[in-house]
């Protein structure tokens, strides 16, 4: 019975393993879990995370489509700098860090 049941699906978040024999910084750290996103494709996930909301409810918000959030926040779409005013007004937060 238990073989039908889902699953939470923790697969593909990357994970650092824990070697206290190697100190690692933060950006480091930050570095082994990101890959070679940007920190902007980055924080913009993180935000949108934090505040609960659903790729197709920022678009939404943002008038632009949810596929163009999904290619931002993984970095093959750059963020312009109005798109990044509108985003970082949305969060309350600086609009550089989307740049």
């Amino acid at each position: 019975m238990w073989g039908h049941t889902r699953k939470h699906p923790i697969e593909h978040f990357n994970r650092i393993e824990e070697d206290d024999d190697i100190p690692m910084s933060a950006d480091e750290a930050i570095k082994k879990i990101c890959g070679d996103r940007p920190e902007w494709a980055v924080a913009l996930r993180g935000l949108r995370y934090r505040e609960g909301l659903t790729q197709a409810a920022l678009g939404e918000m943002l008038g632009i489509e949810q596929t163009n959030i999904s290619k931002m926040e993984q970095g093959k779409r750059p963020i312009g700098k109005t798109v990044a005013k509108r985003i970082a007004k949305i969060f309350k937060s600086d609009y550089r860090i989307f740049l």
